[in-house]
Parts: structure tokens; C-alpha cells; sequence
């Protein structure tokens, strides 16, 4: 029992390290931060920023798995540390383009650095890091966490508001 309670304090400890780095190296490197809340964007805003979003996930998670097609990124999944470095600082990327597009609140920041974190950790297996990273797809998780948030906040949208003052003038 105590080598179990040692193997778990080498974990969460190697957890926490690992999730301070990349925390310090993702908002350290946030020079164009949006300044930008969800509530101003209107809804066709959101919709076409959340789109390209969705589209650069998609691509990422797509490309960084295991693929039957030999290209090169086929290739590079096939060196163990250099694969998950480099899909791990796409990643680390792809949360990059989301905060030039949105300003977060810190508890759905800490939801996409655990994300990396996961995917960092367990892509670093050899032959079971090609299968945990197209079954996690990190990116794509992290999208749907921004687009639950993004479309839970209310628009104060220029749509409505022009809405309201026609329908208050022609009243």
C-alpha cells in the first residue's frame, strides 16, 4: 500500500509540474490577447469565429492521429518524441488563435490547459499515444468547452438592440 501512495504522490506531482509549465508557457506567450467578451460579440459574429474555430480543431486533431495515408505527418507521428511534441505545441497553438478571438474567464482557461496536459501525458506512449490521441482529440474538445461557453453567454448583440429601437419607433 505505501509503494501505491508513492506512485501516486510521483504522479500528481509530476502532474502539477507539467500542468505549471504549460499554464506559464501558454499565458506567458499571450501578447495579443482579445480584449473582447463574448457578450459583444453578436450572434453571427460568434457563429463565424466559432466556424474557422471548429475547422482549425478539426483539422489539427485529424492530421496529428493515426492516418492510413503515409504523408508527413504520418511520418512524424512515427518518431515517438518528436509526434508528440509537435502535437502538443499545436495544441498549445490552437489555444493561442482562441484567445486572440476570445477573453476567458480563468476557469475555462484551466479546462484547456488540463486538456494539453492529458494529451501530452498520454500521447507520450509509444504505439498507445497514436491511439489515445486520436480517441482524446484535444483540440476538439477544447472547441466544444469554448462553444458551450461562448453560446451560453448572452449577446448584447447590435442586431437586437436594432431590432428594439424599430420596433420602439414604429410603437
Amino acid at each position: 500500500m505505501d509503494s501505491l501512495q508513492q506512485v501516486f504522490s510521483v504522479v500528481s506531482a509530476v502532474y502539477t509540474a507539467l500542468l505549471s509549465v504549460v499554464r506559464s508557457v501558454f499565458l506567458s506567450s499571450m501578447t495579443t490577447r482579445s480584449i473582447r467578451d463574448p457578450a459583444s460579440y453578436t450572434a453571427s459574429e460568434k457563429k463565424e469565429t466559432l466556424r474557422g474555430l471548429h475547422r482549425q480543431a478539426r483539422r489539427l486533431d485529424k492530421k496529428w492521429s493515426l492516418s492510413c495515408k503515409p504523408d508527413e505527418y504520418f511520418l512524424l507521428n512515427m518518431i515517438p518524441i518528436l509526434g508528440d511534441s509537435m502535437s502538443t505545441i499545436l495544441a498549445i497553438k490552437y489555444l493561442r488563435e482562441i484567445h486572440r478571438s476570445f477573453a476567458l474567464p480563468p476557469e475555462i482557461e484551466n479546462k484547456f490547459v488540463k486538456n494539453v496536459v492529458i494529451h501530452a501525458g498520454g500521447s507520450i506512449v509509444p504505439l498507445v499515444g497514436w491511439l489515445f490521441r486520436r480517441v482524446f482529440g484535444v483540440n476538439m474538445r477544447n472547441y466544444r468547452i469554448l462553444e458551450k461557453y461562448v453560446m451560453s453567454v448572452d449577446s448584447n448583440s447590435r442586431e437586437s438592440i436594432e431590432a428594439d429601437s424599430v420596433t420602439g419607433l414604429i410603437n
